[in-house]
């Protein structure tokens, strides 16, 4: 097999058309641009990352005048504290806001297969949504997404990377133990 045409070192295994030879799979992914690698079976579109503060949300003032979008919020964060207590409390904020970014890829970008990074992301994931299912059925998907749209927006301004926006969470929101009830416990 020929050497690779770009850095003449490995083997060209990929036939390239911009550069008429053969190259390595390596300088295949770093040259690669869509207007000469279009019509390539290794070329692939950019996937850019869904941008989850442009999400539809609450205001902070609507959540304060309406009883249901505060019913609704407290359900996903009851969920989310209750989630935190099942672990121990030694999750950070990056979990319940990642959990948030799942709930948002499946309500708003409806996405149908989702990337749990971990077994611990995957169990609080379900969790919320179980609690989403219960508490918010009667709920339209758009006033879900613009809930968990307001939730993101605070979790990520309140948190500095520990456990702020949890502390919060179990301070006002206290535990979801079922459908509709909250408790505070003090531990």
């Amino acid at each position: 097999m020929a050497k690779c045409s770009i850095c003449n070192t490995k083997k060209g295994k990929r036939k390239c058309l911009p550069v008429d030879g053969y190259v390595c799979t390596l300088c295949c992914g770093k040259t690669r641009k869509a207007e000469a690698c279009q019509g390539c079976s290794f070329y692939k579109e950019p996937e850019l990352p869904p941008k989850y503060d442009k999400v539809p949300a609450y205001t902070v003032r609507q959540m304060n005048n309406s009883m249901d979008l505060q019913a609704w919020s407290n359900a996903i964060e009851g969920a989310i504290g209750a989630f935190d207590r099942d672990t121990g409390r030694t999750i950070n904020d990056d979990v319940p806001i990642r959990i948030m970014e799942l709930l948002l890829d499946n309500y708003y970008f409806k996405e149908e297969v989702l990337a749990f990074d971990n077994e611990l992301i995957e169990k609080g994931f379900y969790q919320v949504n179980q609690a989403i299912q219960d508490d918010l059925e009667e709920a339209a998907a758009e006033h879900i997404i613009k809930v968990l749209g307001v939730l993101y927006f605070v979790a990520k301004r309140r948190t500095k990377g520990g456990r702020e926006y949890l502390k919060i969470v179990n301070d006002f929101v206290g535990v979801r133990i079922g459908p509709g009830v909250q408790a505070r416990f003090l531990d």
